[in-house]
């Protein structure tokens, strides 16, 4: 069965654009954007409900005020995706990221507003602040290689669950 030399030279091309395109995007998207990106992608992953989507989020060595870890919050993330309908995030920037070089590391921090609705046996609750009173956090990223992850969260709240 031999490939047709057109079809075998219109995949090169694509292949060429689609690689360019990424590369082009790595090199030229700010650290600010990808931080963002992070925060955003996290947020969708909650929503969605995805566990490996807001565990790919969270740095190894990730930890909160409420003194949880990436390995202590999976289960935690499991029961709330179980437990609540609808789970809506809504968070707002109050600062721009701050990049700080650390060791052989960056760092970012970067403030939010957050506010964490959802349902629980047909009731609509609010999980951390409200629309109107949203829950300021601060978010640390820690730079690995090319990519930020979430090292760090102060400003939680616990939520009214059992």
């Amino acid at each position: 069965m031999a490939i047709s030399r057109h079809l075998l030279i219109a995949v090169i091309i694509i292949v060429t654009l689609v690689g360019g395109v990424w590369f082009w995007r790595a090199c030229t998207e700010t650290d600010g954007a990808k931080i963002l990106r992070v925060i955003e992608e996290g947020r969708q992953a909650m929503e969605d409900k995805s566990l490996r989507g807001a565990m790919a989020v969270l740095a190894p060595d990730y930890h909160d005020n409420l003194g949880f870890t990436a390995q202590s919050v999976r289960p935690i993330l499991q029961r709330l995706f179980f437990g609540v309908e609808g789970l809506r995030i809504e968070v707002r920037r109050r600062s721009l990221p701050v990049i700080v070089p650390s060791g052989e590391h960056r760092t970012a921090t970067v403030t939010l507003a957050v506010a964490v609705s959802g349902a629980v046996q047909g009731q609509p609750v609010y999980l951390m602040g409200t629309p109107s009173a949203p829950v300021e956090v601060t978010v640390a990223l820690t730079q690995d290689g090319r990519k930020w992850l979430i090292s760090e969260v102060d400003g939680l709240a616990r939520p009214p669950l059992e």
